[in-house]
């Protein structure tokens, strides 16, 4: 039987702004916990949102918010 792939919207997330950790869950829930829009942290998990700071050292230092994928077990 085949594996089937999860969407993104379904994959387990975590939030991280720098090193600190703000929560993690599937976008839905983690747009709750925080009040940030379900868009905005589905964009922050393609590749132009980090493509977006590579060459900007200003964000680099500030610690922006990045999306990490979590393992499935």
């Amino acid at each position: 039987m085949a594996t089937r792939i999860k969407p993104k919207s379904e994959q387990i997330w975590a939030l991280y702004k720098g090193d600190e950790f703000i929560a993690d869950g599937t976008p839905a829930e983690i747009a709750r916990k925080t009040g940030k829009s379900f868009d905005t942290l589905m964009f922050m998990t393609r590749p132009s949102y980090v493509n977006r700071f590579v060459s900007n050292k200003k964000y680099k230092t500030k610690g922006r918010l990045e999306m990490v994928e979590l393992e499935d077990d």
